[in-house]
């Protein structure tokens, strides 16, 4: 199966915005990214004051970037593949208006778990260029079968696909009374991970070794090595591995995974807590008192307030996201200046 090019002759969903600039799936961001040796981080864009951040963040740091959310997000954070997609591509036209300049950028819908042909068919017709089909907690065989359909699908569309192999945050470890000794036992294992690749025809696969989402209450046991092994074993075979769960490690920690083979990294958590710092005390309380009401973090009632905090000045908050953002584009993931890279 060949992924075809993200483009308006392949895909009528595809939008041109000026100078004939459209979005960039995976297979062209990570590729360059292996080629040069840098990591490219996916941050979850659960605001329009999160996703201008971001977007701010790349164009000043001449950073390739990717924007996703997650299916089991999209609602409490009201961004659906419509209203992401529009927010998106506005923004992308106002960024290369004002600095003069483009920088590569990915729309990706990511953790697509349950309603996988509804959340794959809305975003390509939404225009994202990417998708992630995670399957993780099936057996291997079934979780191959159901991506081939998806691969199928959306190829010739030009529009990528990250599959996923163990479970990140894997249950049975987090269980696991002596998890610190076992943890490797609990790792993917590359020739899993290079089966599911090489049936799919995934340009990128997420894998768990060690990491988990959100934020760690101890210090998380990464397999480095492991990520080599998987990453050499998959990049023959056109496909780049991918660290989810990405808040809390240090920039040198990232530096250890970009030089170990990992080139996407899913980035989010560390995001909303700087913008929460911003929110004002009162509205907090009641947030967090809802969230506790119905035992849900306190992202998980976004929804239920937006209407308040959508009129909230971010402008303090988005210099401050922006800036943080910036940072681990230089010192963690090695992309400031890359964007010159692509053609």
């Amino acid at each position: 199966m060949e992924l075809k090019d993200f483009s308006k002759s392949n895909n009528p969903h595809v939008r041109e915005l000026n100078g004939g600039y459209t979005l960039s799936n995976l297979k062209t961001l990570l590729k360059v990214a292996d080629d040069n040796g840098f990591g490219v981080v996916a941050c979850n864009a659960r605001s329009r004051f999160i996703l201008n951040s971001i977007l701010e963040a790349a164009w000043q740091s001449k950073s390739p970037v990717i924007l996703e959310i997650a299916e089991s997000e999209s609602k409490y954070c009201n961004m659906g593949p419509s209203r992401l997609s529009e927010l998106t591509h506005e923004a992308c036209e106002k960024m290369i208006e004002k600095y003069g300049y483009s920088v590569p950028v990915c729309l990706h819908h990511d953790h697509i778990q349950k309603d996988v042909v509804g959340c794959v068919d809305r975003a390509v017709e939404n225009g994202f260029s990417s998708v992630e089909v995670d399957l993780s907690k099936l057996p291997l065989e079934e979780n191959i079968e159901k991506c081939k359909e998806v691969a199928e699908k959306i190829y010739p569309m030009g529009v990528s696909l990250e599959v996923e192999d163990g479970e990140i945050g894997n249950a049975a470890a987090l269980s696991d009374p002596n998890v610190e000794e076992n943890i490797a036992n609990y790792y993917s294992k590359a020739e899993d991970c290079a089966k599911l690749v090489e049936a799919t025809g995934a340009q990128a696969i997420a894998f768990f070794v060690g990491n988990g989402h959100g934020n760690y209450l101890k210090e998380p046991i990464i397999g480095y090595d492991r990520i080599k092994e998987i990453c050499d074993k998959v990049r023959p075979l056109g496909a780049y591995g991918v660290m989810h769960g990405g808040s809390g490690l240090k920039p040198g920690d990232f530096n250890r995974c970009v030089e170990n083979g990992a080139r996407k990294f899913n980035y989010a958590t560390s995001i909303s807590n700087i913008w929460f710092k911003h929110f004002p005390g009162e509205l907090l309380e009641r947030m967090d008192a809802k969230a506790e009401e119905m035992k849900r973090p306190r992202r998980k009632v976004l929804d239920l307030f937006e209407e308040e905090w959508d009129k909230i000045d971010f402008t303090e908050a988005e210099k401050e996201m922006t800036e943080h953002i910036s940072f681990m584009m230089e010192k963690a993931f090695m992309s400031a200046g890359k964007a010159d890279l692509y053609n």
